[in-house]
């Protein structure tokens, strides 16, 4: 409710006489946008204390070289979100491993050079010797899978992803290493045979099966049209572990479904047992009766003939 109200102001009601326009301050832009430093050669030392957390920039380190990780499409970043959820919702059900989603890097120390790198999705298993405190900034042993998301935005991320990391990896003894392409390109998965070299697994009937997430499968076709969890479990390749909970709950309300609805069925049949015993009951009444009526009206009728009963 409005309680007071004024006269508007007219514009002849204001003293133009004494009027300063207020100035317009404008502010010097002093920022600048800040420009990548891929390519610059650093000590690993600098590396660690100056760019492994910079804050504009993600920056990997290969033998002494910045080189700048590469910014993901948006259907990429829907491809990897999928991803992240199925690979968790393994995990819920198999706790045999850790993932590793954010830019927490590993040192490769290989046999001609040292590299760290950042994968953009990594496993740690639960059996590799050397787990990750809490507080660390970075893992100080190898990753059991890596997984990248490449970007064809410049040729040097694809030959970086599907050739010098493929290499890098096989060397550094990561078991299992997926490159997802949005494009499905370059999509490839490998892991290390018994010669310690990367050989492709291969799809069965379009199916990913990994060897060291025992269960773990996926569709190829899957990571670039992203179902719904929900859609997945009537699915037997993900219904194993993805929403086993969900699954579950739905076995007990069907269950209780079918329950009630036996429950239901047998008072059913109850009722129209009784139904039927009642209808019995009168019907042998209604005979009863009926008998009765004939024997009063045939009794009736020979005593008017004179008939002795």
């Amino acid at each position: 409710m409005i309680e007071h109200t004024y006269e508007p102001m007219l514009a002849k009601d204001i003293d133009h006489s004494n009027y300063v326009p207020r100035q317009s301050k404008k502010k010097k832009r002093t920022d600048t946008f800040p420009k990548s430093k891929a390519g610059l050669y650093v000590d690993e030392a600098t590396y660690w204390d100056v760019y492994y957390e910079d804050y504009d920039f993600k920056y990997e380190w290969n033998n002494g070289i910045l080189e700048e990780k590469e910014m993901p499409t948006l259907y990429s970043v829907f491809c990897s979100s999928w991803f992240g959820k199925i690979l968790e919702e393994y995990l819920l059900v198999n706790p045999i491993a850790m993932l590793i989603k954010l830019d927490f890097g590993f040192r490769l120390n290989l046999p001609k050079k040292t590299t760290i790198r950042k994968p953009d999705f990594a496993l740690i298993l639960k059996s590799n010797s050397l787990q990750p405190d809490i507080w660390d900034c970075s893992y100080k042993g190898i990753y059991d899978i890596c997984i990248e998301f490449l970007s064809e935005t410049k040729k040097k991320y694809v030959i970086r992803d599907t050739v010098e990391k493929k290499k890098e990896y096989s060397k550094a003894k990561v078991k299992e290493y997926y490159i997802i392409d949005a494009n499905k390109k370059h999509t490839a998965f490998y892991r290390l045979n018994h010669t310690g070299r990367y050989i492709k697994i291969k799809p069965d009937k379009g199916v990913i099966r990994s060897e060291i997430l025992p269960g773990f499968q996926f569709k190829i076709d899957d990571l670039y049209t992203c179902p719904e969890l929900k859609e997945l479990i009537k699915d037997d390749i993900y219904k194993s572990y993805v929403k086993v909970d969900f699954q579950k709950q739905c076995q007990l309300t069907e269950l209780e479904r079918k329950a009630k609805e036996k429950e239901r069925k047998a008072k059913e049949k109850e009722r129209k047992a009784r139904e039927k015993e009642l209808k019995a009951k009168e019907k042998a009444i209604l005979e009863k009766e009926k008998l009765k009526r004939e024997n009063i009206l045939l009794k009736k009728l020979l005593k008017e003939k004179g008939i002795a009963f």
